[in-house]
């Protein structure tokens, strides 16, 4: 569920002024006294605070996970999971949730918060409730028995209220002298310093003249902070993009490892890349059952002389895979060999097993590992036929993917050069896209289906085919603006 709520601080002589009419078409009913003691887990060293991330018991509604998603202003916007469950046991289901963030270190009690907690809600004229105002009276202990306590009032949205609606709610509390600043939850404002510290990944900057080495670390660190944040959404399947972005970040990683690969340790390029490697093929292979999906709704839309019985069939067989391609990711991503990588990769996020050799400025050493990338994709152009087959022109696609790849990875010290080529590769990279995957994975299914549905899933996969035919012009003209742009790679 998402959580949309604004928080602010305010003193014990705090009066809340009238917001009666603060929420257009709702009215605020009265106060309801619900005092509560809450239970906070946290690794030793706050990873999950540090992360903006809080793991918490209630009696009334049992375990809650919140997970970081973004905060606007005074307006804190996180997804959260609820369990129920008896405050000694936290379910197994939530610390794998947030096991990217924790790793292998254990949860143990932080803190613990007793709250005198005054509600009013705003409700409509048939009784929805649109949003709920919190008057809380904090009282936190920390571990080592450092105590604690404020006042915060909380307004937090019903999930499909409009966002807006907090608007003239939070004028009329700041008005009164309410402390908006920027939204903490209370339980990271209980564990005080430590727990706003960086988190255990932290993207450094890059100076004007950047070594190889710092380079390859904010490549790194970026890819690994976006990895470690997104899985827990990938797990819970609480936004559509979780996996997509998981997946990307796993995907990007492996790129810049690759690329990086002569200026890092071997034996640690050989296990990290097969590692990433398992876990991308895992994610691609979910992305693309949804992505089938769609474009065979597509499809079959534009083409309404297949049976749609049969494409309901079709549709039906496709989702089954896609259930059990999640499961699969699901089991690798709660498998050991996952924690460890993870674990590996933060570690190098903080140090690089870079050679001596990456400690040379930047310019010097990178664009050298695009130019061999290059000429090979300059080459097999040139030996193309006048009219190329498809095998040889989805060679010379998997080529400007890796040319993409490295000139993206070596970008942030190269500049625009570097980003135009990432520009022209990938629009090679996708006129030579050729339906080639989708076709095969349509086809793939037709064994498992009746011969009606068989027979509609040819129809759909050549049709895929037909629509991708690459187009010749497009490619050819970017191919032309990299080498008249080739001169940085030396």
């Amino acid at each position: 569920m998402r959580e949309r709520e604004l928080k602010l601080v305010v003193d014990n002589a705090f009066v809340v002024p009238d917001l009666d009419d603060a929420v257009d078409g709702a009215t605020l009913g009265g106060p309801v006294e619900v005092p509560t003691e809450d239970l906070y887990l946290d690794t030793v060293d706050l990873r999950l605070a540090r992360w903006g991330c809080t793991f918490r018991h209630r009696p009334a509604t049992g375990w809650t996970v919140k997970l970081p998603r973004s905060s606007a202003g005074s307006m804190l916007d996180r997804e959260e999971v609820t369990l129920r469950g008896a405050a000694d046991a936290p379910p197994a289901r939530l610390t794998t949730l947030v096991s990217s963030l924790t790793r292998r270190a254990e949860l143990v009690e932080v803190a613990r918060l007793d709250i005198q907690r005054t509600l009013r809600s705003w409700r409509t004229d048939d009784g929805t409730e649109v949003a709920l105002l919190t008057d809380d009276r904090v009282r936190g202990v920390r571990a080592d028995g450092t105590e604690v306590t404020f006042r915060e009032i909380e307004v937090e949205l019903a999930p499909a209220a409009d966002g807006h609606l907090l608007d003239e709610v939070g004028d009329r509390l700041q008005d009164a002298r309410g402390s908006a600043g920027r939204p903490v939850p209370k339980a990271i404002r209980v564990l005080g310093q430590d727990a706003v510290a960086p988190p255990d990944v932290v993207t450094p900057g890059l100076g004007k003249r950047p070594s190889a080495r710092e380079v390859i670390r904010a490549a790194v660190a970026e890819s690994v902070a976006e990895l470690v944040t997104q899985l827990p959404v990938a797990r819970h399947g609480l936004d559509a993009t979780g996996v997509g972005r998981a997946g990307a970040a796993a995907r990007r990683l492996r790129a810049d490892v690759t690329t990086f690969a002569p200026l890092l340790d071997e034996s640690w390029c050989d296990e990290t890349l097969g590692e990433l490697t398992r876990l991308v093929e895992a994610f691609d292979a979910v992305r693309d059952d949804e992505a089938l999906v769609r474009q065979v709704v597509d499809v079959a839309a534009r083409h309404p002389e297949v049976d749609s019985e049969a494409v309901a069939a079709v549709l039906a067989e496709l989702e089954h895979q896609r259930r059990r391609d999640r499961s699969r990711l699901l089991r690798g991503l709660r498998d050991r060999r996952t924690a460890a990588l993870l674990d590996d990769l933060v570690a190098a996020a903080a140090e690089p097993p870079a050679r001596k050799r990456a400690k040379k400025p930047a310019t010097d050493v990178l664009p050298k590992l695009v130019r061999k990338r290059w000429r090979r994709l300059d080459r097999a152009v040139d030996r193309l036929a006048a009219d190329p087959t498809p095998e040889e022109l989805d060679g010379v696609r998997v080529l400007a993917a890796a040319v993409a790849d490295g000139a993206e990875a070596v970008a942030p010290a190269v500049g625009k050069p570097a980003r135009r080529f990432v520009k022209h590769a990938t629009r090679i990279e996708w006129a030579l896209d050729d339906g080639a995957v989708p076709h095969e994975r349509l086809l793939a299914i037709v064994d498992r289906l009746d011969a009606p549905a068989g027979f509609a899933a040819g129809q759909l996969a050549q049709q895929l085919r037909t629509d991708a035919l690459p187009d010749d012009g497009r490619w050819r003209a970017a191919h032309a603006a990299m080498r008249e742009r080739a001169d940085w790679l030396g």
